[in-house]
């Protein structure tokens, strides 16, 4: 329980809260929807020369990867794994991280090395032994010999040992459906498949985490990070928008995900309130509270659109690196106008980036600027915007033959036929796109 406070402290606070009220249609509708974006304070800063680990569901790969791609060092990506990682169809996913007890298992066993089971892990597929899986990782089967299994499991600990170096933890919490080997009493990562469950009968068991499990959890991972890290240490945390596949609980999945995502993130805001150099950064939020056109890869209800991941990111630096603004900025503005583009919101397009001094450095900006007022029936402010792009990025053919078409509609042939001169010295292997046009028809017939 928190500590009380009096009321005029509470009140003076709310006073100054400037997103204290929930946004409604007539007021704040532009912090919801199409893309949520809930205010956070951070804590401390990243420095761009900071390393970066980063663990925990398949989220967490959508965070290195945009972490990346910025040019940051992400330790957790450092998957040098041999013969046995190459075989792998999708290396990085194999090594995600779904409950918080398989995460304080795993981190653990890296720092603590005694602490490992060894191949004890590894559970036969055939009576010749020919093939093992490791469900403290992913799913994949593992046809090679033990020793070699073994010591492909003592390098993915040697990637994992990284986290006491890393300048910054990113932990990303998946779901509470955990399973536990109860003869070796560790919980595995994945759920044991069928074969297996009648192979070994009674081995396996289902854990429900509670808040308390999660809360213990969290703490003892940062007992134990506090023991052998030689720096400061910073975490970042978030919990995984993706839902769950399914549930081995007897109830709607809906519900299932419900409390796994809700049972997390209570735990992760008393963990944050109680622990100094802890932050949460609301990406659970993000996601599932905007529009779902905007949220999700078309046609799947799972999996976060790559540019709102990249929004996200893009907040996550802007907020924890300063600095960067006016580039992140730019970044933020693209990936809206592209998700904006996506749901065919073309007005809500205008507006944003109207007034937007971004768009004079980015032609990206500008082109879709360009579409958008064309959306809008706005040609003639269409051609305007679109021929600084044409000026500016000479090697991008889309957004000539757009000004062309244009021209061709507002039925100014002559200036359309300059450019599609142009566009037969730019672009010489595009004669399909010359084929037929309305300015070339037009002057065959003079």
């Amino acid at each position: 329980m928190s500590v009380p406070e009096t009321a005029e402290e509470v009140l003076r606070r709310a006073g100054r809260n400037p997103f204290r009220r929930y946004p409604a249609p007539e007021a704040g509708a532009e912090r919801l929807y199409p893309l949520a974006m809930p205010a956070s304070t951070p804590s401390f800063q990243i420095s761009p020369e900071d390393t970066i680990f980063a663990m925990g569901s398949c989220f967490a790969r959508e965070i290195e990867t945009a972490l990346a791609n910025s040019g940051m060092r992400v330790l957790s990506r450092d998957l040098e794994l041999g013969p046995i990682g190459a075989s792998l169809e999708d290396p990085a996913n194999f090594f995600n991280a779904y409950t918080v007890p398989s995460m304080a298992a795993e981190l653990r066993w890296a720092l603590e090395r005694d602490s490992f089971p060894g191949a004890a892990l590894f559970y036969p597929l055939r009576e010749d032994d020919s093939a093992y899986r490791d469900l403290t990782l992913g799913s994949a089967k593992l046809a090679f010999p033990r020793a070699d299994i073994l010591a492909f499991r003592q390098r993915v600990l040697d990637v994992t040992a990284q986290v006491a170096e890393a300048d910054l933890l990113v932990l990303t919490l998946g779901h509470v459906e955990s399973w536990r080997d109860t003869a070796l009493d560790i919980p595995l990562n994945i759920a044991p498949p069928p074969a297996l469950c009648a192979r070994f009968p009674g081995r396996f068991a289902l854990e429900v985490l509670s808040y308390e499990d999660i809360l213990a959890g969290l703490r003892g991972i940062h007992d134990l990070l506090l023991r052998v890290r030689r720096k400061p240490l910073r975490m970042l945390l978030t919990v995984s928008p993706v839902p769950l596949r399914a549930t081995f609980r007897d109830m709607d999945v809906l519900l299932a995900n419900s409390y796994s995502k809700s049972v997390q993130r209570a735990a992760v805001e008393t963990f944050v309130a109680e622990t100094k150099g802890v932050d949460y950064f609301p990406s659970y939020e993000c996601v599932t509270l905007s529009d779902p056109a905007a949220a999700w890869t078309e046609g799947d209800f799972r999996h976060v659109a790559p540019d709102l991941v990249a929004r996200i990111m893009a907040e996550v630096r802007a907020r924890y690196m300063p600095g960067e603004e006016t580039g992140l900025r730019r970044d933020a503005l693209l990936t809206n106008a592209r998700l904006l583009t996506r749901m065919e919101r073309y007005g809500e397009l205008c507006d944003l980036l109207q007034d937007a001094p971004e768009r004079a450095g980015s032609p990206d900006l500008q082109q879709a600027y360009a579409v958008a007022l064309r959306r809008n029936n706005r040609i003639a402010e269409a051609v305007a915007a679109i021929s600084d792009v044409v000026e500016a990025a000479t090697e991008d053919h889309r957004a000539l033959e757009r000004l062309i078409r244009w021209l061709e509609q507002l039925d100014r042939m002559p200036l359309a036929r300059d450019y599609l001169d142009l566009h037969a010295t730019r672009f010489p292997k595009r004669r399909k796109f010359r084929r037929g046009r309305k300015a070339r028809k037009a002057a065959r017939k003079r």
